[in-house]
């Protein structure tokens, strides 16, 4: 697919989930870039393949049961154990299986394709402590969690990690070979899910986007605001510009490189209206 026909298609799937969302009474929000296509653009940043959701942790139960009730049959809530025996990441997401994002990889293959359908990525913001030891402890419980489980991915890029790094992920990757993968999803569950509940009046969350590393502020998704994607409007974060912020700093200025937020086509596709 092109890029144009991949944002056609994922705008789409975000409407159904919406509608969806608006039915079953679940609180969700724009995330990521396609947030800040909704401030700065009022549409889908013109160079991004992917659009994004989030919600506090405990919305999620609700939000799987609605997607279960009235997703087509040809539309998948895909969960990280869904990925077993392998492991790819440990964000859900609703996935249309009609549209493949790019031609079939050995990878691709090993995974079923679940990580190559035009899709929605669903992160979920649990609490953490309010203490900064807190929550450094309980990043660290949550990334070794994901660190034991990348020992299940079909292929592990070390290109990106120093020295150091490349010994620790080896380490944690080898260990986790030990305890399947299905395993290790449900120790990432239960540990957002306690952390969530033991922590219910922090200020703080974390994402179950282990890589990210930003915690977040939760009076950030204490209440909804408008924003709008090619005319329709959305829930977004009545706190978004701090949460933005943070993450991206001046996110009203178009970066200069705009090749790095492609990531998921061809590359003989990736620019083709």
């Amino acid at each position: 697919m092109n890029l144009k026909e991949t944002q056609d298609r994922t705008y789409e799937l975000l409407c159904l989930i919406d509608d969806i969302c608006r039915k079953e009474g679940v609180t969700y929000f724009l995330d990521g870039g396609s947030l800040i296509g909704s401030v700065r653009e009022k549409d889908l940043i013109a160079w991004d393949d992917d659009i994004d959701i989030k919600m506090r942790r405990e919305e999620y139960p609700k939000f799987k049961a609605a997607m279960e009730k009235h997703l087509p049959e040809h539309i998948r809530l895909i969960e990280p154990k869904d990925f077993a025996p392998l492991f790819f990441d440990c964000v859900p997401r609703v996935a249309d299986t009609r549209y493949l994002l790019r031609k079939e990889t050995e990878a691709d293959r090993a995974y079923g394709n679940r990580q190559n359908h035009v899709c929605v990525d669903v992160f979920t913001h649990f609490r953490v402590p309010e203490s900064g030891l807190g929550r450094k402890l309980a990043r660290m419980r949550i990334t070794l969690i994901y660190g034991l489980a990348i020992g299940h991915r079909f292929d592990m890029d070390y290109g990106k990690y120093t020295l150091l790094q490349k010994i620790a992920v080896g380490a944690m990757s080898f260990a986790g070979k030990l305890i399947p993968a299905k395993i290790l999803c449900g120790w990432f569950d239960r540990a957002m899910d306690g952390l969530n509940r033991k922590n219910a009046k922090s200020g703080w969350m974390f994402s179950n986007w282990v890589p990210g590393k930003t915690y977040q502020k939760t009076k950030w998704f204490e209440s909804a605001a408008e924003g709008e994607l090619r005319g329709r409007k959305f829930p977004i974060p009545a706190g978004y510009d701090e949460d933005l912020r943070t993450y991206y700093g001046d996110y009203m200025k178009p970066p200069e490189d705009r090749s790095i937020y492609i990531q998921h086509l061809d590359p003989e596709e990736q620019y083709k209206d």
